[in-house]
């Protein structure tokens, strides 16, 4: 008889917290992971203020050679939620779903940009009745491989927030990494920072909400389509039935825009949150059962909203940075986005040879006229839905096809005729001759 020992029998699968942080970070940007700590005020924002509108709420973020630091006056983390839930790998089972179409879902962003900012972090929360503090060093937390824990340094869980504060969190990274140090030097990289987090977060500023970098504000891109009573985009609404009572609402507008290449195509968002920008690829349906994008096509806008109570039935990645394209729902909503475009593209194709064909006096050819007459007006005012009409093209005159004639006369001979006809040029000489024979001869 074999006696097994119960310890010699297990094999240590537990990953090392080394090769954790290393991997955690590897695959997502700087800025990317800045957007992350974003992404969680906004997720206050929500729970504070369920009826959307975000004025007087402020999420401001720092960054220097020194030091990161994001602030905000949305509302904290209350005590239980950090304690069970908010400094966990990943979503824990049982986690309440109290913040109305979250987009910090995953479990990993706070942690992933902390790792990824610096050494060292401190994190001070407070709501209207506890408050917290979190500081720690990640190299000393690292070396610990069986205690993958945090502690409160600092936890006063019975508390009044004291008259004229405000509720709202504060996160400091220091010991920051060399690389992170360098990027946060260089203006460049601040100006897309920048950039970035106007284009993620484009509808959350639309709504209200405060953010700036550095104290300078980020500016607010209201989503615009253009509308005339000849010219009209489509909106149409989605819902998906998912688990239990819950549904996913997808919601699509498409039409034309002012004429910009950058900004042109496929904008989706997940519960307000931006993941794909302006796209142009077959991922949103360009070059499958449409042309791919050409220039001609800079007045195309499309925006997909998907919306959920429960974020995880969303077609979004890990880093908000692209949609899963093997999600049964985008699937779905993709066929739809191919569909509405073609009557876009259409319009488009149409507007682009009206152009070439206009004549060298015409300042606007009747299409581009209709777009000039139309008004930019923010989608949140389209409410009926409604599919693309646009004026149709006057019909043009089909030119005859034409020959050209040549033959050579003696320069006396063509002088005298020039005079008769009373005509400067050789080509009007050959033209008035050839209509007096068509003329006296031929008709």
């Amino acid at each position: 008889m074999v006696k097994r020992i119960k310890d010699r029998t297990r094999i240590d699968a537990s990953p090392t917290k080394d090769f954790f942080i290393h991997m955690l970070v590897k695959d997502i940007n700087l800025s990317r992971a800045i957007a992350d700590l974003v992404d969680n005020s906004v997720d206050g924002a929500k729970r504070l203020r369920r009826d959307g509108n975000y004025n007087g709420l402020s999420v401001r973020v720092r960054v220097s050679k020194d030091e990161f630091k994001i602030s905000d006056n949305c509302g904290g983390i209350p005590e239980d939620l950090a304690r069970k839930y908010a400094f966990r790998f990943g979503r824990a089972e049982g986690m309440p779903n109290d913040t109305p179409h979250s987009i910090g879902q995953f479990g990993v962003g706070m942690k992933r940009a902390l790792f990824k900012l610096g050494n060292y972090f401190r994190i001070e929360s407070k709501t209207n009745n506890s408050r917290f503090v979190v500081e720690q060093d990640v190299k000393e937390w690292a070396t610990d491989k069986d205690n993958w824990d945090f502690k409160f340094v600092e936890l006063e869980d019975s508390w009044s927030l004291p008259s004229g504060d405000e509720a709202g969190t504060t996160i400091t990274v220091t010991q920051l990494h060399p690389t992170v140090a360098e990027e946060f030097e260089i203006e460049n990289f601040r100006t897309r920072l920048k950039t970035q987090l106007e284009s993620a977060h484009q509808i959350n500023l639309d709504l209200g909400l405060a953010i700036t970098l550095n104290e300078l504000p980020l500016g607010i891109n209201p989503v615009e389509l253009l509308i005339s009573s000849q010219l009209t985009p489509t909106h149409k609404e989605i819902l998906f039935p998912i688990e239990g009572e819950k549904e996913v609402k997808v919601t699509i507008y498409a039409g034309i825009a002012h004429s910009d290449p950058q900004k042109a195509g496929w904008f989706v968002f997940c519960n307000g949150r931006l993941i794909l920008d302006s796209d142009k690829t077959v991922t949103t349906g360009w070059g499958d059962g449409n042309p791919l994008y050409h220039n001609q096509f800079a007045r195309f806008r499309g925006y997909v909203f998907f919306d959920s109570d429960d974020p995880r039935a969303l077609p979004w990645n890990t880093t908000k940075s692209d949609v899963d394209t093997s999600s049964s729902i985008y699937k779905s909503i993709r066929l739809e986005m191919i569909t509405i475009m073609r009557p876009i593209i259409t319009f488009l194709n149409r507007l682009d040879a009206e152009k070439k064909n206009k004549e060298e006096e015409q300042d606007s050819t009747p299409l581009e006229k209709a777009i000039e007459e139309a008004k930019s007006v923010n989608i949140k005012k389209i409410v009926q839905e409604q599919i693309f009409s646009a004026p149709k093209p006057i019909k043009t005159i089909t030119l005859q096809k034409v020959n050209r004639i040549t033959y050579a006369k003696p320069m006396d001979q063509v002088n005298r005729v020039k005079k008769v006809l009373k005509v400067r040029t050789n080509q009007e000489v050959g033209e008035r001759t050839f209509e007096y024979f068509l003329k006296m001869e031929c008709e």
